[in-house]
């Protein structure tokens, strides 16, 4: 997921939206429409939705939808941010794959009594 740095003013916020021109960013690449992406205005994370593209001779302009604020901790898991704790080991992998199939059959119970 992409983060662009963002100094949203008062409208923006109010209005939801922010045109931003792609020469302003750091990105590498452009941006699609619909496209999620992660807006940060200081300290503060927003999702944002790529809503509008628009061209003009010397750069690409981006109309995005400003969304719900993000918390820190999760902003860095979207952005491969959070802190190693070392390389995984086949156990690893293994106990999570266990974990997913515990709660997966605690979700399939209930629809499976209704069925019956």
């Amino acid at each position: 997921m992409e983060r662009l740095d963002l100094g949203l003013n008062t409208f923006s916020r109010r209005a939801g939206s922010v045109e931003v021109a792609h020469s302003t960013t750091a990105l590498r690449r452009g941006l699609e429409p619909g496209e999620q992406v992660l807006v940060r205005d200081g300290e503060q994370h927003l999702f944002a939705t790529v809503r509008d593209i628009s061209f003009d001779l010397t750069d690409t302009h981006y109309r995005l939808e400003l969304g719900a604020p993000v918390e820190q901790d999760v902003v860095e898991l979207m952005l491969g941010e959070a802190p190693a704790t070392g390389p995984m080991t086949l156990n690893d992998v293994l106990g999570l794959l266990r974990d997913a199939r515990r709660v997966a059959g605690r979700r399939s119970r209930p629809a499976a009594a209704v069925t019956r």
